[in-house]
C-alpha cells in the first residue's frame, strides 16, 4: 500500500470541510513502510487523509529533508525488513513535496504562485 499524497484548496462556502486538488508531487505515492522515518525526521505524526495547511507543513518537510541528507543512518534502523522503502525513497518523496512549491528551475512551476501558501493543503 502507498500514500497519495496530494495538495488542495478549501471550497468555500460549503457546509464541511471541502478541498479541490490542485495537484500532486511527483512522487506521490511512497509507500506506508517510510511512515516510522517520515514521523522521525520531520518531528510530526500525521494522520493519513488530513489535511494540512501548508504554512504548518513546509517547515516539517525542510527538517525531514535536512535530517535525511545530513544524518541519513541514524533512520536506516526504520528501514522496512521487506525491503519496500528506504532512507532514500523518504527523502524522495519529501523533495518532491518541497520541490512543488520551489521547484529549481523557474520554468518549472508546478502551481499558481498568486494562491498563497497558507491557502493551500496537503493530505496524505
Amino acid at each position: 500500500m502507498s500514500y497519495d499524497i496530494r495538495f488542495g484548496v478549501r471550497v468555500a462556502g460549503t457546509d464541511k470541510d471541502v478541498y479541490c486538488v490542485i495537484g500532486e508531487p511527483e512522487y506521490s505515492s511512497p509507500t506506508y513502510n517510510v511512515r516510522d522515518i517520515f514521523v522521525e525526521s520531520m518531528g510530526w505524526d500525521y494522520h493519513q487523509s488530513e489535511w494540512y495547511s501548508m504554512d504548518e507543513v513546509m517547515p516539517k518537510i525542510k527538517k525531514g529533508i535536512e535530517n535525511l541528507k545530513e544524518h541519513g543512518n541514524d533512520y536506516k534502523h526504520l528501514e522496512p525488513d521487506n525491503g519496500w522503502g528506504s532512507v532514500s525513497s523518504a527523502l524522495t518523496a519529501l523533495e518532491s513535496i518541497y520541490g512543488w512549491f520551489y521547484p529549481t528551475n523557474i520554468w518549472d512551476r508546478k502551481y499558481d504562485e498568486d494562491i498563497p501558501l497558507n491557502c493551500i493543503y496537503m493530505a496524505w
